[in-house]
């Protein structure tokens, strides 16, 4: 790979750097704002660079106008930039595989149709956001698509010379499954596996027989048979989920027959290479045996039991993941199952390990793993106590530090709602009458003062949705695609969840409507419903300060991006009645606040700087 084409790998994975500095500890106060500004018009200038160069390369082509030197100089691009889990940039891969498809569809070259349909469908896949306890599964219906319009070329198999492109047929006959709106959720509310049994069972179906067929076996002996057969059982086991809700005779048959596939063809693989077979794995098939009727309850809590006390607590490997966080969820569902004496005993047990649960999501690496925290405080909802203020603050803070500029957002968010919420007791202390549901609380000093506390974590927390998406879309070496602008549209109902489910109900819903318009003309998720009275006031002043701080932070990004205070507060004037709160904007119209805001903007950012890459030299 030469020319623009390397000079993107290599801007990106500059950018990918500089996105997780380290400072000298030796640095002063100064001297380290400045390698942070340093830092942050280095990685301007390469988004700079990184957008001219996708719009030459990439943005101003059609498939009728790529040449064929540049459309194999794309897909060598786009084989560095995707690898599945372990992709340097899943969205521009995504976008070369859409011209590469209207390249070859150009040219009626039906090998490179049939691939770039399995890439396009492939590379969405895994740029997707979803989320079963949300309904949410953003591109699944386009996913689909994608997929069976290459399974559709099976009808032409015989037609097609080219054994790599009849595998690619048969990839996209199996995953199909990912279009499936009736397993995946997408709905917009909380979904049930077992609603989409018939359809899946009718995907599995039609391409295990294709999969298991002598003929087309015979045909192409070098496709992978016996990995598509794999993966169509592993997947299948899915619906273990649904059985722990709903018993169905035909679905247990299914999934036992595929964990007993799944367990023996890893059990063969682990003795050859010496190992175990992985604790998932264990727990799949001890389940499915359960729910077929051929073992009891105790059986598969004594495998629970050792899966769970067996995992190390200092691999952070996905099987030990898995083991510490998930399966202490299955060992409380199924304890419910034992005899009323068994299961006293087991539940001491259970305890143990959810304490070591608990203790483990904190020991997990920083910038890695927020969203997998944040899934498992999902199944762990039961658990979380309303009075755990201890544990509510370590995960959310764990969370917010694992992305420090949201982290550092935040923190100056937080404390300007606090200012602007207390300026408002003072000129208009009526606007805050019933906000989180106290009666007057600018007559009273204790309920002012916690009316502050109150907003002060609104505003820390107004974000929190951002870092469990980021593993989604975290580039800063350029603009933000629209599928990743509607992945990034998602956080407000992401950190409303986890709010939720954290039992803090008073912050949940200003992370859900803080970029909504005043008006309700604009802004996101527009399918929240109305904004509650009771934090109404939250939300608009965070959507003020929220405002104000990004748009004029100068340290984190570049000044030729950062706007300065003044023509910030112009936009906040021209946004007033529709886009903010008028009450809230007019606050700035007072000469002394504003210009004591401007000021203590500023120190407020540099010291969340000074505290936050102070603490990670």
């Amino acid at each position: 790979m030469e020319g623009l084409y390397q000079t993107y790998l290599d801007n990106l994975a500059a950018a990918r750097g500089l996105a997780k500095p380290r400072f000298s500890a030796d640095l002063s106060d100064e001297a380290l704002i400045g390698a942070i500004r340093e830092r942050a018009e280095r990685l301007y200038h390469l988004h700079q660079e990184n957008d001219a160069i996708l719009k030459e390369i990439l943005f101003s082509k059609t498939g009728e106008t790529l040449m064929e030197q540049e459309a194999a100089a794309l897909e060598e691009l786009a084989g560095a930039l995707f690898n599945y889990n372990r992709s340097p940039d899943v969205g521009v891969a995504y976008y070369i595989h859409k011209l590469l498809y209207a390249y070859a569809q150009a040219r009626g070259d039906v090998d490179g149709m049939v691939k770039e349909l399995y890439y396009q469908g492939i590379t969405l896949f895994y740029l997707n956001v979803r989320s079963s306890e949300m309904g949410i599964d953003l591109f699944v219906e386009q996913i689909g698509a994608y997929f069976s319009a290459g399974a559709a070329y099976l009808d032409r198999y015989e037609q097609i010379a080219n054994p790599t492109t009849r595998g690619y047929i048969i990839r996209c006959l199996g995953n199909r499954k990912y279009g499936l709106k009736s397993i995946r959720g997408g709905e917009g509310g909380p979904h049930n596996i077992m609603e989409g049994w018939k359809d899946y069972a009718r995907v599995f179906e039609e391409a295990m027989a294709i999969v298991e067929s002598p003929g087309y076996r015979e045909k192409d002996p070098e496709i992978p048979w016996d990995d598509f057969v794999y993966t169509l059982h592993y997947d299948r086991t899915q619906f273990l989920s649904g059985l722990r809700s709903r018993y169905d005779p035909e679905v247990a048959a299914a999934v036992l027959e595929s964990a007993e596939y799944v367990y023996h063809h890893q059990e063969r693989i682990a003795a050859v290479k010496e190992r175990a077979v992985g604790a998932r794995t264990r727990y799949v098939y001890a389940a499915a045996r359960y729910h077929a009727g051929l073992i009891p309850a105790e059986e598969l809590m004594a495998e629970l039991f050792d899966i769970c006390k067996g995992a190390d607590a200092a691999d952070f490997s996905g099987d030990s993941i898995w083991a510490i966080l998930t399966a202490p969820e299955y060992l409380k569902h199924y304890s419910a199952y034992l005899p009323a004496k068994e299961r006293e005993a087991a539940w001491k047990q259970v305890e143990e390990i959810q304490a070591r649960q608990r203790e483990y999501l904190f020991q997990l690496p920083q910038n890695e793993y927020a969203l997998q925290v944040s899934r498992a405080l999902q199944t762990m909802s039961e658990q979380v106590s309303a009075d755990d203020k201890a544990f509510q603050r370590r995960v959310l803070d764990y969370i917010l530090a694992c992305h420090p500029p949201t982290y550092i957002h935040s923190e100056v968010v937080a404390e300007l709602t606090r200012r602007f919420c207390a300026r408002l007791a003072q000129a208009a202390p009526r606007l805050l009458d019933g906000a989180f549901g106290m009666e007057r609380p600018a007559d009273s000093p204790g309920e002012l003062a916690l009316l502050l506390e109150k907003a002060y974590y609104s505003g820390l927390y107004h974000d929190l949705g951002k870092c469990m998406l980021i593993s989604y879309v975290g580039q800063y070496s350029r603009r933000l695609l629209d599928e990743e602008f509607t992945c990034i549209k998602l956080h407000p109902m992401f950190g409303c969840s986890l709010l939720e489910t954290l039992k803090l109900e008073d912050y949940s819903n200003a992370a859900r409507y803080h970029h909504r318009s005043y008006d309700h003309s604009g802004g996101y998720p527009m399918t929240a419903g109305e904004c509650p009275a009771a934090v109404r006031v939250m939300v608009d002043i965070i959507t003020v300060v929220d405002a104000l701080d990004a748009g004029t932070d100068n340290i984190g990004r570049s000044y030729a991006a950062a706007k300065s205070f003044d023509d910030l507060v112009s936009e906040l004037r021209a946004g007033k009645g529709t886009r903010y709160a008028p009450y809230v904007v007019e606050l700035l119209e007072d000469g002394d606040f504003c210009r004591e805001s401007e000021q203590f903007l500023a120190d407020s950012r540099k010291e969340a700087y000074l505290e936050t890459y102070r603490e990670k030299k």
